[in-house]
């Protein structure tokens, strides 16, 4: 794997374009040089030829750059991926697949993004690999394909940046937030014990009591679907849609002990979430519903709630309705901290907005949303 006759064919690998590496060059104008005039003039005079300036560029990169044939086959690795992906004898691994390089349970994708950048131009992915010690790394790999002067390709460019530091802080993230959860469900269980001794000895508030923990065994369930436990790594992650998430928050609230149903859910467009848009979604469904227990149509026996989900083609509207309830005389004269905290993680985080229309009959709520803040970007 050395560098001589492999660099006269990549004299365009630091000139990515947008179809990859390798796109025809632009000339420096006076205006926007790199170097000062001692080094262009060394490089026309050839005591610094543009061919070494590339190879310590490359030579010098933190990052793990690794050049392959069109097939996908390694032929050139700079001293970082030397250090950690491979033999510090540069020969050893020439030729070989560099697909081989990742574990048996990623190959396949792998060889996908391969085919994509030829497609394409450009692939990124990441995953774990194995390096030179055995020790697994989270890389950040950016594939281009490269081409020469007439457009006709000549390999293809793995970039490879070592982010398992950033990877370990998703996780223990990730870690606190399942311990957070676990400590809520025990407060959960522990609530629910504390109702079942209290009401055990007077019979007239049984009824309720039972209501009352059917109500906090509910919110429970909302909670796992908002943390899912990895225990059970056979159990399958409830579909992570928009609708999938109102049914699991207004469970609570609808019809528990009751004859009839108080929450009525009209899907609509089946609507897949991003994860950061579920904790923003939950508070503002649970202030929504929080307040139609307090003020609104949950806190008669009668009242009922329908929300309804519409689909366009650069957003998404949830519809509330309250019908039912006490009758509204007049909007009220200010906003709680739970509404205005509703209007900022609408706009902040979801990028959408929150009307309120305050009618006689009961409260109707339109929320509007852009898609590309709030789908899930299919995989």
């Amino acid at each position: 794997m050395t560098a001589g006759p492999l660099w006269d064919r990549l004299s365009l690998v630091l000139s990515p374009g947008p179809n990859g590496y390798g796109s025809p060059r632009r000339r420096l104008t006076p205006q926007h040089r790199l170097f000062d005039t001692s080094t262009i003039e060394a490089v026309r005079r050839g005591l610094w030829s543009v061919e070494t300036l590339s190879r310590c560029i490359v030579e010098a990169s933190a990052d793990c750059i690794e050049v392959l044939d069109p097939q996908g086959n390694l032929q050139f690795a700079n001293p970082t991926a030397l250090q950690q992906l491979r033999s510090s004898d540069t020969a050893e691994n020439e030729g070989e697949p560099w697909a081989l390089s990742w574990p048996d349970e990623v190959r396949a994708a792998v060889l996908e993004e391969l085919k994509v950048v030829r497609e394409t131009g450009v692939a990124r992915f990441s995953h774990w690999r194995p390096g030179l010690s055995g020790e697994a790394r989270y890389w950040d790999v950016t594939l281009s394909r490269m081409l020469d002067d007439d457009g006709d390709p000549i390999g293809l460019l793995a970039v490879s940046r070592d982010i398992t530091a950033l990877a370990q802080a998703e996780t223990d993230r990730d870690l606190c937030n399942r311990e957070l959860s676990h400590r809520l469900k025990n407060v959960f269980a522990l609530v629910n014990g504390l109702v079942t001794l209290s009401a055990r000895t007077i019979p007239v508030v049984q009824p309720y009591a039972r209501t009352l923990r059917d109500r906090f065994t509910s919110l429970g369930r909302a909670l796992e679907y908002l943390h899912v436990s990895p225990q059970d790594e056979a159990a399958p992650r409830p579909a992570q849609t928009l609708q999938a998430l109102l049914r699991t928050l207004l469970m609570p609230y609808d019809g528990v002990g009751s004859a009839h149903r108080r929450i009525r859910l009209f899907d609509g467009a089946v609507v897949p979430i991003r994860d950061t848009a579920v904790t923003s979604l939950a508070l503002i469904i649970h202030e929504l519903a929080t307040n139609a227990v307090k003020y609104g149509a949950l806190s008669d026996d009668t009242g009922t709630v329908s929300l309804s989900c519409r689909r366009y083609d650069k957003s998404i509207s949830l519809i509330w309705c309250e019908r039912g309830g006490p009758p509204i005389e007049r909007p009220p004269e200010h906003a709680g901290f739970g509404s205005t905290l509703v209007q900022r993680s609408l706009s902040g985080q979801l990028g959408g907005k929150i009307t309120y229309h305050w009618e006689p009959e009961g409260l109707r709520v339109l929320i509007s949303m852009p898609t590309d803040l709030l789908l899930q970007e299919a995989t």
